[in-house]
């Protein structure tokens, strides 16, 4: 990319996701100049360009508006959408970035044209096509439970790499007297700490630790802090503090800068606060993955319910045994607290479940990745770092050493057995287990093929080539030998 090059970027999703564009966008300022970023996103969430990087110009989509049209007059909405990339168009972009796979986005991406990336429209926007990168991911979450890419460094690495990167923000310990945020919904239920395990840690964190406590969230969610107040004892309810519905944007970013640690699910109040520096300490089950979405920066924290389903699909019908809900005691939550509110290392972690575990967050040559706190290392963790480490080598990377404690005894059988899956060109008579581990190398063959028009610009991805297959191989034999 040449400096001065006039960049557009497509980012349509919600709260979270636009948040976890920050280091993308940061990236690509270095490489293009800062002058000559736009930005097109939701227009509920302009008031964050003033947060996050500052981009030359934003461009807001009122989905209010749009949505009724659909309903009411679709040809006025296409007129909508029509002016609207009449106006990008008048900016004569020299590179266009889209960051989503909605119709929507599609469709703009398509009517602006030049010089795409991302995810690019066909068929007029009825359809698209991944770049290799991002066919790489695609491929990872077909088997989710081994896929070790943070959304932040899904979007980060569609940027040309540049010489001296900054990293996320660090986090800012405060001083004086602790608050805690508690931010109690997400935006799906299966992702959503029960609000009675919300009620016992609230009561522990003002009868036991005597701190603060600040409620975040919408005007739609102050229902759920209301009821939480009803069962705390009267004699803890002057020490917390509802603020669900009576802030804004900025008013919202303006008290995580100020809480000590925000305590939440996987959510854009979570990914917000861990952007502006606040320590976060996640609470992640159903669909959520630390590995995918975790708090982006080094030092955040999460505790993970892991039965076996997990991480599972938010579409779908819901849980008939939701057994993830009860595996984040409200007391480990709070010892884990009391032991970060003294700015200790987490060195003896808490006793939670078996199948629950806290992971902290620390940087890689690849971004932000989450490592566990006192617990073995298992196979998926093993696999799923070998991933990690072929699309860096396929990024053109350099690894670095492997961070976790050693796995279980037997691991190395089954890994050796892998190996021979991907020898024997990703088949072979293997356990379907580990057949199963070998799934992200066969979809991304299968996409890649399906996809021939990128064969000639990055031939390093092509399925016929060895390379990506390679790479997983080197990596997990390189692994297997730092264990063992």
């Amino acid at each position: 990319m040449v400096k001065g090059e006039r960049v557009l970027v497509i980012q349509l999703a919600r709260l979270g996701d636009l948040v976890q564009t920050w280091p993308f966008l940061r990236r690509l300022m270095l490489s293009s100049g800062a002058d000559s970023l736009e930005l097109l996103l939701d227009e509920r969430l302009r008031p964050l360009l003033s947060l996050g990087p500052l981009v030359a110009a934003g461009w807001g989509l009122d989905f209010a508006n749009l949505t009724h049209l659909v309903r009411t007059n679709p040809a006025a909405a296409y007129a909508q959408l029509q002016d609207l990339a009449a106006g990008l168009r008048n900016r004569n972009f020299d590179r266009v970035y889209n960051l989503n796979f909605s119709r929507i986005s599609l469709l703009l991406a398509y009517l602006v044209g030049n010089n795409l990336r991302g995810y690019l429209p066909a068929r007029g926007g009825r359809d698209f096509l991944r770049e290799p990168w991002l066919a790489w991911i695609y491929a990872l979450v077909h088997a989710r439970q081994i896929n070790r890419v943070h959304l932040s460094d899904v979007f980060r690495h569609l940027a040309p790499a540049v010489p001296s990167e900054p990293g996320p923000s660090p986090i800012e310990l405060k001083r004086g007297e602790p608050v805690i945020g508690f931010q109690l919904a997400t935006r799906h239920p299966r992702r959503t700490w029960p609000l009675a395990a919300f009620a016992r840690l609230l009561e522990m964190m003002v009868f036991r630790l005597g701190v603060r406590v600040w409620l975040l969230g919408t005007r739609e969610e102050r229902h759920l802090g209301e009821k939480l107040l009803r069962v705390l004892p009267k004699a803890g309810r002057e020490r917390v503090t509802n603020f669900q519905g009576k802030t804004d944007l900025i008013e919202l970013a303006g008290l995580m800068q100020q809480v000590h640690l925000l305590v939440s699910g996987d959510t854009g109040t979570l990914h917000l606060a861990a952007a502006l520096g606040t320590r976060t300490l996640g609470l992640f089950l159903g669909p959520a993955s630390c590995f995918e979405t975790g708090p982006y920066g080094e030092g955040h924290y999460v505790i993970q319910a892991e039965p076996p389903c997990h991480p599972c699909a938010e579409a779908g019908p819901g849980c008939s045994e939701p057994i993830c809900q009860d595996m984040i005691p409200a007391e480990g939550v709070a010892d884990l607290v009391a032991t970060l509110l003294q700015s200790r290392a987490v060195t003896a972690p808490p006793a939670f479940p078996c199948g629950t575990r806290i992971y902290t967050s620390y940087r890689d040559h690849l971004g932000v990745n989450y490592a566990p706190l006192g617990y073995p290392l298992r196979l998926r963790d093993v696999v799923g770092e070998a991933y990690r480490r072929a699309g860096a080598r396929l990024l053109g990377l350099a690894g670095e050493n492997f961070p976790y404690p050693g796995p279980f005894e037997d691991d190395r059988r089954d890994l050796e057995i892998i190996l021979k899956g991907v020898g024997n060109g990703v088949r072979g008579d293997i356990p379907p287990l580990l057949a199963d581990m070998l799934t992200p190398l066969r979809v991304f063959q299968a996409e890649m093929a399906r996809q021939k028009s990128w064969q000639n610009r990055y031939p390093q991805w092509l399925p016929e080539s060895t390379a990506v297959k390679g790479a997983f191989k080197d990596a997990l034999k390189e692994m297997i030998q730092q264990i063992y």
